[in-house]
């Protein structure tokens, strides 16, 4: 081995040169390091801790811009909507939990050609009105859910019932509320559950998988990776695709909604517990709105965040 060192060498090493590090730099600096080796080193699984009488309040809120282009004309349809909903731990064990669902409440208002419609289901005038029946329908619909310790569904039983007077106004209701209502439908057995996130094996950053799901009828293809682990979160990119075919009543009139849809975000995951604490997602959608009048396209863009409390 040459132990020569040259003169450059020697420059750089001496106590007067700016550059050279101090033994108090090269500590921090080595420490630095080591965090952040740790850091990309640590492994998470997808176990789940409740404790016995939780409540966990989940508020999911959305602003979508639809655009519509028909007769030469781009129409333009801004909506946000917001929807309360309520776990409540009723067991816990180290294998599974079980929780009981509601949802509490309903907001949303709109602004587009010429039109404006605010609604909430707290206002009695909201309820008595021409949008409160399939309202109160959809706050009717409560369920019990079993899961495993990471979240896959083992069983679920609906409490409430459909009081059957929505009629067609539950159309226009879809229109507003669609995709925040979802966990008012309980998922199916060995389906992920809402709380499911991470897989039961263990993970670290930069670590990947993906998931398919059906809802509804909707196959979305999801993509996960670990962004972060530190001491407290677990952060999560996001991705997801699929595309979607709905059928509403509109005015006495069927129209066929096709939609093509992309979202990526990011998730946030409580590092002790496994619970899901926030997550904020961007969808672009384009598609075709098809009616008695035509087929015309449309193009919609939208932000939802889900936080957990």
């Amino acid at each position: 081995m040459n132990w020569r060192v040259n003169r450059t060498a020697l420059s750089l090493l001496s106590k007067n040169n700016p550059f050279n590090p101090t033994p108090m730099r090269l500590l921090a600096s080595l420490v630095l390091m080591l965090l952040s080796f740790f850091a990309q080193a640590q492994k998470v699984a997808g176990k789940i801790v409740f404790q016995p009488g939780q409540v966990l309040t989940v508020n999911m809120k959305s602003s979508t811009t639809n655009l519509v282009s028909a007769m030469g004309q781009e129409l333009e349809m801004k909506t946000e909507v917001i929807a309360d909903h309520q776990f409540k731990v009723t067991n816990t064990t180290d294998e599974n939990h079980t929780l009981s669902h509601e949802i509490n409440r309903v907001r949303f208002n709109s602004d587009g050609m010429g039109n404006t419609m605010s609604f909430d289901s707290q206002s009695e005038k909201d309820l008595n009105g021409q949008l409160g029946a399939p309202v109160k329908d959809l706050l009717s619909k409560k369920y019990n859910l079993v899961i495993d310790a990471s979240g896959n569904t083992l069983m679920a039983m609906n409490e409430g019932a459909s009081t059957g007077k929505a009629g067609a106004e539950a159309g226009m209701l879809a229109q507003f509320v669609s995709g925040l209502t979802e966990l008012t439908q309980a998922p199916k057995q060995g389906e992920a559950s809402f709380f499911k996130v991470l897989p039961a094996t263990e993970v670290g950053v930069g670590d990947a998988w993906t998931n398919t799901i059906d809802r509804n009828g909707t196959k979305i293809e999801e993509a996960y990776s670990i962004a972060e682990i530190n001491e407290n979160i677990i952060t999560l990119n996001y991705l997801s695709n699929s595309n979607s075919t709905t059928v509403q009543e509109n005015m006495g009139m069927e129209v066929t909604i096709t939609m093509k849809n992309k979202s990526e975000g990011k998730i946030k995951v409580d590092r002790k517990s496994g619970i899901l604490k926030e997550k904020t997602i961007t969808t672009t959608a384009t598609g075709t709105v098809a009616s008695g009048y035509g087929d015309f396209p449309i193009n919609s863009t939208s932000t939802s965040v889900i936080t957990i409390n």
